[in-house]
Parts: C-alpha cells; structure tokens; sequence
C-alpha cells in the first residue's frame, strides 16, 4: 500500500477515535485522563495530516511543526495516563517546556543532519517516551482494581510495542537513510500497526473509562456517601464475600455508639455533626487490621467486623478504638473550636457463619445497652454479662 494512503488511515483513525473519547468526555468531565486522551488523539491526527502536506521526507516549517505536535501528542497522552492511574499530572508550564526542549533538539538535529537525522532523532524521542508511558502503566497496574487490569496490560502492551517499533524505526533509518523511513517492510509494518492500535488504544481507553465508572457507582451502592465505610448493603456483602472463602476465620462484631451526638448536632450545628461522623470513622480504620472492616449502620453508630481474632485480642481492639475516639479532635463548623467526643462499644461473641451476623448483632447490642445504661464512655463485652 502506498505510505501516503496509509499514514492518511492513520491521520482518520485517530482523528475519529480523539473524536469518540472528546464526546464520552463531554458526558463525563471528570473522568481523569479521558479529555487529555481526546486531545493528544487528535493532536496525532492532525501532525500526520500536516506531514502529508508538507511531503513525507522533506524538512521544511510545516514539516518541522508537525513534528513539533507529534512530541506534544506523546506528552499529552503520557499526561492522561498518570491522571487515570492517580499519579500528578505534570504542570501545563513543565508540559511545555518540555515540549520546546524536545522540539528544539530536533530541529538542531535537521539543521545538522538533514532530514535523516531529524527522523532519527524524532522516532528516538518518541520511542523513549512511549517506553516512560508503558513503564509508568506497568508500575501502576497492580494497585488499581482488578477489573482494571486486563486493559492495562493490553495497554502496556500496545504502549510498549510502540515503544519497540518506533526505536527500531530510528535505528532502522539511522543506518540506512532516508529511503527505508516510508517504504519497505519496516515502514509498512509500522504504520499498519499504529493504524490498528489506533483504534484498539481508543477503544481501550474508554473501556477502562466505563469500568471506572463501574466501580464508582458500585461504591455508591455500598458505602456511605458522608463518611466513606461500608452502608448495610455493604456490610452485607463484606460479610457475604468473607462467609464465602473456603476456610473462612470466625468474626466478631463491636457496635460503636457516639455519646451524646444528638447534642452535639443540636448544639454546634448538623455541619459539626458530619465531621465528627467522619471523624470517629477515620479512626476506626485506622486502628483495624488486615481483613477488619467497618460499616455506619444508623445516625451515629458503626459496626465493625474483628476476622479470626480470639476474645483477648479483639476486647484490646475495643479499648483501642475506645481510647482512639475519645483522643478525636474535630474543628467546630462554626468557629476555630475543636470538639471532643467519648464512644460506648458493645462486643458481640465470635460467630463462624453467615447467618450469625444477626444474632452476633443482637449481642454487641445488649453489651451496647449495658454500657449506656453504666454511663456511657466505654467497652462491654456481650460474654461479660453470661459469665465467661
């Protein structure tokens, strides 16, 4: 195929495909990385088209600009990948002096070498890049969700094959000119493959898109939306998914109750209130161990799941949520006055099956009772009050 028809498929692709990503994004302006994928998509386009115009080898001002894009696409690009995977995106100002550097090095290079080694050195910079975007996806995609990993590792693998291939392509050009940059197996296989991965990348990309998306609203439907622990339909799918394992460690359940809260939001105002919620919920995942969880189950109360941990341990963890909360200083909505609060907890007996939770519920809640009935402001144990 002739390398002007297929450099053109490749300008369409990524043109229709920054397209595609730019109308997703419009319905999710938030989604991290999508509107800098959009923009680096059609910033490749359009650098491909302008290299049309300006002759394939020839090394002109528009020639030189379009390369000057093509680098800046790469940055972009790279920039939305380390917004999606959480990282800080580089500052627009170090994006461009970036930028002008890289340019600034190819241009030294065509005034030096010609068009040979303006080609050279843009696949070697290209190719570097590429191999910084796949390092930095490979790195990241083992702390993003599960569902997320799979087209991560398609995406460091096209990442990474473009890496491969562009290098090859400058060391392919270096040592035998000009003529091998557009034509010849190399060069065909080149831009076959960055047409197809064109399309592939974009598709990719709004697939983790959607499952991001996925996952938040399946948080939505189990977390609290004021505090960030579990809700009751949370609580029961963590309980469910321990209940599942094959060999699944006995739990314990301790109600958390904040002492006077209703005062607290009467007093000083439901803003207070919710830090404070947030608050008392902060601490209790700090202070929980691996496979622990917690859910907020009413106004004030928190109920927390203690895995495979005999009757010594957790009542420690008790104290130790008990003595956390009450060292808990939250600044007052309404001044520079920071709040106090106090917790009663009620521990229930350990339970090794799912349809215990309730009964061992009911438990921590009579221990609960018992505390506020002593006074508030501290730890009982359901066992205590049978004796054992």
């Amino acid at each position: 195929m002739d390398p002007a028809t297929v450099i053109l498929m490749l300008a369409i692709h990524l043109i229709a495909s920054g397209g595609l990503m730019a109308l997703v994004w419009r319905r999710m302006p938030g989604a991290p990385g999508l509107g800098r994928w959009a923009l680096a998509s059609g910033l490749f386009g359009a650098a491909y088209l302008a290299r049309l115009l300006a002759g394939l080898q020839g090394v002109d001002a528009l020639g030189l600009v379009s390369d000057g894009v093509m680098l800046l696409a790469v940055l972009v690009f790279g920039d939305g990948v380390r917004e999606f995977v959480g990282r800080a995106p580089v500052p627009p100002r170090r994006v461009g002096v970036l930028a002008l550097l890289l340019i600034g090095t190819e241009v030294a290079a065509a005034a030096f070498g010609g068009a040979q080694a303006r080609h050279v050195a843009l696949n070697a910079m290209i190719g570097l890049l590429y191999a910084q975007i796949a390092w930095i996806l490979a790195a990241e995609r083992t702390r993003q969700s599960a569902p997320l990993h799979a087209p991560l590792a398609l995406l460091v693998a096209i990442v990474g094959g473009l890496s491969v291939l562009t290098l090859l392509r400058g060391a392919h050009i270096a040592r035998d000119g000009m003529p091998v940059a557009f034509h010849g197996p190399m060069a065909q296989g080149y831009y076959l493959y960055a047409s197809v991965t064109a399309v592939v990348t974009a598709l990719t990309l709004v697939w983790m898109m959607l499952l991001r998306l996925n996952g938040q609203l399946a948080d939505l439907a189990t977390r609290d939306a004021l505090t960030g622990v579990f809700n009751r339909n949370g609580l029961a799918q963590a309980l469910k998914q321990h209940f599942d394992q094959r060999q699944a460690a006995p739990l314990t359940l301790l109600l958390v109750d904040i002492d006077h809260f209703k005062r607290i939001n009467d007093t000083l105002g439901h803003a207070t209130g919710d830090a404070v919620l947030q608050g008392v919920a902060r601490e209790l995942q700090s202070q929980l161990r691996a496979g622990d969880f917690v859910a907020r189950i009413g106004g004030e109360e928190f109920l927390v799941g203690c895995v495979g941990a005999d009757r010594a341990i957790v009542l420690a963890l008790a104290d130790r949520l008990h003595r956390s909360i009450g060292r808990l200083q939250v600044p007052a909505a309404t001044g520079s006055e920071r709040i106090g609060c106090t917790a009663s907890i009620g521990v229930s007996a350990s339970f090794d099956r799912f349809d215990g939770w309730e009964p061992a519920a009911s438990q921590a809640d009579e221990a609960l009772y018992r505390v506020k009935a002593a006074g508030r402001d501290g730890v009982q144990s359901h066992l205590a009050a049978c004796g054992t």
